[in-house]
């Protein structure tokens, strides 16, 4: 049986970022599951030195200079890894809409598997032909979903049979929550209400805030818990006015007293002290094109109760009466209301709670981290076997060429109608209405 090694291409730690820990408890699951350490990765480098990465890390790209991913390129060429785990994800490269990542696709001369993080439904045409492009010189797509699937396949043209889909992994946590910690984290005696992840402009927080005067009103031992650090990248464009912005809508709205930042970057088991704490997780994202959130993922492990907006992810995975999906505001019309609605019937009915407890934690268990890591290793091995050190060639995963006369905004509707329509049966979650 051929040795895997395989080398991811994405952010690590110490960069600050839910790709860099992703791509950390990947290579650690599929460590595990091939029961020694067999993965290496070749890093980018944007706001934190990689010298202290560690041995895993054997590149390191500086994020936009010059050649750097044509050079990755011939450091993996020179190695002895046989195959490439390229984690995408838009603002992650440098180019438009990340189209520098192809100097590194088409000089590999090692079988590449892509990870897709993110697929606009509704693409224009430089996204839409990049995300064609990559797959056309990968050996096989990984998509977190099979609503993201179906996406590929109806309004990218990807050819489905050389999709797989592998859930986004978690820790493995037991369904009997760890409560020990709500003392030491200042919960006790509350109903706690939880976010966690990097903060930005695009998280929906201010709808969350904007919510806590009726939940409050209704229960004034409610508390909202915004768990995490402002984005590095924001931070390092605006500094923290989006958090000053946050925590002043707070106290223009007289609840500041009922919020707390957790304005830390947690490890692993202080993040999980947070999520098995808290009594309510929520997701209010206002964009609607998100196909995998690790934030959500962690949270059906260890919290359960879970409120989000009906973005493509939580769609499919809250469905089947896993979770309570609230509307994305829209024209100027917000959804705070829909919001405290969701969280104050989990704060009324522990019954729902426990029967939507149950039902996420089933479903949650095939995404513990050592049987994704088992699935990838599965995946790594037939690729890996079907064309090691073969160079690359744009004909692979994609359909036949389409050239952007031939894929028009109004097409792309169409397609975009056909995928809503051929996934409904993904989607069927209890939905509160306004």
């Amino acid at each position: 049986m051929k040795t895997i090694r395989p080398v991811f291409l994405s952010s690590y730690p110490p960069e600050q970022c839910g790709l860099a820990t992703f791509t950390e408890a990947s290579a650690d699951a599929i460590d595990r599951a091939a029961g020694r350490a067999i993965s290496s990765v070749i890093a980018i480098e944007n706001t934190h030195s990689l010298t202290e990465a560690g041995g895993r890390v054997a590149h390191v790209i500086e994020y936009d200079q010059f050649g750097a991913y044509r050079r990755a390129a011939n450091v993996v060429n020179d190695e002895p890894w046989n195959v490439v785990n390229l984690q995408r994800e838009f603002g992650l490269y440098p180019g438009d809409w990340g189209g520098e990542i192809m100097e590194f696709v088409r000089h590999c001369k090692v079988p590449i598997v892509s990870t897709l993080h993110t697929l606009p439904m509704l693409p224009d045409f430089v996204p839409w032909q990049l995300i064609r492009q990559i797959a056309a010189y990968s050996k096989s797509i990984v998509v977190m979903t099979e609503t993201a699937a179906e996406l590929l396949d109806t309004v990218y043209y990807v050819r489905r049979e050389s999709v797989r889909v592998i859930p986004h992994g978690v820790p493995t946590v037991p369904f009997g929550r760890d409560r020990s910690h709500r003392a030491s984290l200042g919960l006790s005696g509350r109903q706690a209400i939880c976010t966690f992840g990097l903060i930005n402009p695009g998280k929906g927080l201010e709808s969350m805030i904007r919510a806590m005067p009726q939940i409050v009103a209704s229960n004034p031992k409610a508390v909202y818990c915004i768990v995490g650090v402002t984005h590095p990248l924001v931070k390092k464009q605006t500094g923290e006015s989006h958090l000053e912005g946050l925590i002043e809508l707070a106290r223009s709205l007289g609840v500041s007293e009922h919020l707390r930042f957790i304005n830390e970057y947690l490890s692993l088991p202080e993040l999980i002290s947070y999520l098995q704490s808290c009594d309510v997780f929520v997701t209010p994202y206002p964009g609607k094109d998100q196909i995998a959130s690790g934030t959500m993922a962690y949270a059906m492990g260890a919290v359960g109760a879970i409120v989000s907006t009906p973005y493509l992810y939580a769609k499919e995975v809250l469905a089947k009466g896993r979770g309570l999906m609230v509307p994305f505001s829209s024209d100027g019309v917000s959804n705070d209301q829909a919001l405290a609605d969701a969280v104050l019937r989990y704060f009324a009915d522990p019954n729902l709670v426990a029967e939507i407890r149950r039902r996420v934690y089933q479903y949650a268990e095939a995404m513990f981290w050592p049987r994704v890591g088992r699935s990838y290793l599965e995946l790594y091995s037939q690729v890996a076997g079907n064309g090691s050190s073969v160079r690359q060639t744009e004909s692979g995963l994609a359909k036949s060429a389409v050239t952007e006369q031939t894929q028009p905004q109004s097409r792309r509707r169409i397609d975009t109608q056909l995928l809503v329509d051929r996934t409904a049966k993904y989607a069927t979650g209890v939905e509160l209405k306004k």
